[in-house]
């Protein structure tokens, strides 16, 4: 253990003192109180080198559902200037914005598993949509409890079990609803329906109440989770009128074969979309009304419907966690809270014809992730490793002072966010889907900061060749030409399929 001077010194004092106060019954327990409580200061302080003599930040995790990339002004998609994002955009320019920053699992139960857990999901057991988190299992929350935080959940949860870990946690069921949401508060068996509201807001409403009322000795980590932007985004009346009378601009491969060339991987259409907007009325602003029957205006006309009432309801997460930071700002919270906005994975807006995530393509991998501390993060950093989201946890406890537990498979990215990237740190990464389907196959893959390569284990076919892509993402960043049959590439296939096979031995997973 690396103590402190002072603090060994003291240690041998108690030793000393010992010797003389042995023989006294009452002053030898008194003694062992003060000695364990020093024991326990020494183990705090020693945990974390870089936290030793800094007050702990307080630590604000805010994440949407789906809210992908494209649609935040500060990664420059083609919906950059149209995503109207000012408070998002200024957590990026007051802190760091990732790159690079991907999910292992891309649908959203295994995904928030494997942020809490720090593992990949074939380990944390949280595989499908259809999983539920054992609260038995060891989690950030419990470790920052343990830290001595004071720690609170609220909005979407998702992991169909009650929460642990949490002080206080306030969650909606499932996917919930986005007018007058129900709310479970720290009782899943107590509904109450927030009348009159709408679910951003009220989950904001509660996490400003909790941090006005929590304990102000004690730092804290807050979990705000936003439902949208999931399907059906049904966005606030007040934001009805944005974009009206406009054209978005559309993906340069929305009119292209489903999915990339050459795949057998059918996915998720713009048509399935279409169907069910035409017999629904709940996506956005009613039902979908069509002028014509040409195939390709239908697929526009989708397009428009689908991506207005998204960034509409991206609108409405902009605007709360400008509140939030108002919040901070007015008590002085500002400069000692990390604050981290994110969303649970990425999400198809008609790349591919696509829409839906689950799939190894980049819409979908790539987590967006904005992160501010005023204290340590330089105004402006733009971050280029790759980070995932096991790597969360980790982050979070180093920040805390705590050292990553063994049984998390991710790593801090702390030091990388400061511009002190290890030399081993990770090149390449692992992603594995397990849902299977004909449309949405299962498969796994590796990703490295110029190629990938995709295996879909779930295809039935008898030619092996049929069931890989490979993209060189450095020629073709939009993954539009799978180019694993090309000679050419054969050198590069096999290092790759190599160190694919080294990642699951070293994360465990028998694929």
């Amino acid at each position: 253990m690396n103590c402190k001077k002072n603090e060994m010194d003291l240690l041998n004092k108690f030793r000393e003192d010992s010797k003389v106060f042995g023989t006294n019954p009452r002053q030898s327990r008194q003694l062992n109180l003060e000695v364990l409580g020093l024991i326990l200061a020494v183990l705090m302080n020693s945990l974390n080198p870089i936290q030793a003599a800094e007050k702990r930040p307080n630590i604000l995790f805010i994440m949407a559902d789906d809210h992908t990339s494209q649609t935040w002004g500060c990664y420059g998609s083609r919906l950059a200037k149209f995503a109207d994002t000012p408070n998002i955009d200024r957590l990026a320019s007051e802190g760091a914005l990732l790159k690079h920053c991907f999910c292992v699992n891309s649908i959203c139960v295994p995904s928030r598993a494997s942020i809490l857990t720090g593992q990949y999901s074939h380990l944390n057991g949280v595989r499908t949509l259809n999983d539920a988190l054992d609260p038995k299992l060891d989690n950030v929350a419990k470790r920052m409890q343990a830290a001595g935080y004071q720690t609170s959940l609220i909005g979407k949860w998702h992991l169909k079990k009650a929460p642990s870990g949490f002080d206080y946690w306030n969650i909606i069921k499932g996917q919930g609803r986005y007018q007058q949401p129900i709310l479970f508060e720290m009782n899943l068996d107590k509904p109450e329906v927030q009348k009159g509201k709408y679910c951003t807001d009220v989950f904001t409403d509660k996490a400003l109440n909790w941090l006005g009322t929590r304990q102000t000795n004690k730092p804290f980590f807050l979990m705000l989770h936003f439902k949208a932007t999931h399907e059906p985004w049904q966005f606030h009346p007040r934001h009805a009128k944005l974009y009206q009378n406009i054209d978005l601009p559309e993906p340069e491969t929305l009119f292209s074969s489903t999915g990339p060339t050459n795949s057998r991987v059918p996915g998720w259409p713009l048509e399935i979309l279409t169907e069910r907007m035409l017999g629904r009325n709940d996506h956005g602003d009613g039902k979908l009304i069509l002028k014509t029957d040409d195939p390709q205006s239908i697929r526009k006309a989708t397009y428009q419907k689908f991506v207005k009432a998204f960034l509409r309801c991206g609108k409405a997460i902009d605007e709360n966690i400008g509140r939030v930071l108002e919040y901070l700002d007015e008590n002085n919270l500002a400069n000692d809270t990390v604050v981290i906005y994110t969303s649970d994975q990425g999400y198809f807006l008609g790349e591919h014809n696509y829409f839906d995530k689950r799939f190894m393509l980049e819409e979908s991998l790539r987590m967006p992730f904005v992160i501010r501390y005023p204290r340590e993060i330089k105004a402006g950093t733009v971050l280029e490793d790759i980070i995932l989201n096991v790597d969360f946890a980790p982050t979070f406890l180093d920040y805390a002072g705590m050292k990553t537990p063994s049984s998390m498979q991710g790593k801090s990215a702390r030091k990388n966010l400061l511009g002190n990237t290890a030399p081993d740190w990770r090149k390449s990464m692992y992603y594995r889907y397990f849902e299977n389907s004909l449309a949405r196959p299962s498969h796994y893959g590796i990703r490295t900061h110029h190629h990938k390569l995709i295996y879909y284990d779930g295809i039935d076919s008898p030619s092996e060749a049929e069931k890989w892509e490979f993209y060189d993402l450095s020629k073709d960043p939009m993954e539009t030409r799978n180019m694993y049959d090309k000679e050419d590439n054969q050198a590069i296939i096999r290092g790759l399929k190599l160190q694919l096979h080294r990642l699951q031995i070293q994360l465990k997973d028998s694929a």
